[in-house]
């Protein structure tokens, strides 16, 4: 018989993040559009701009509204 810690029985679950467009991220951080891209760079927010100009980001989803 194979005796199992108590560490082997918990899971730790990542946080539950979701991806938002330019216009929800702008929303979401309250920049404009135009000024989205400077605001995450700033802010050291990783994203994603795809062929169309539109960035694309995930965040936390306990701080959407």
């Amino acid at each position: 018989m194979r005796k199992l810690s108590g560490r082997s029985h918990r899971r730790i679950r990542p946080a539950s993040k979701k991806i938002l467009g330019s216009e929800e991220l702008a929303r979401h951080f309250d920049v404009k559009v135009e000024a989205l891209e400077t605001h995450l760079t700033n802010q050291n927010i990783a994203f994603h701009k795809d062929s169309n100009g539109d960035l694309w980001a995930s965040v936390l989803a306990a701080t959407l509204d």
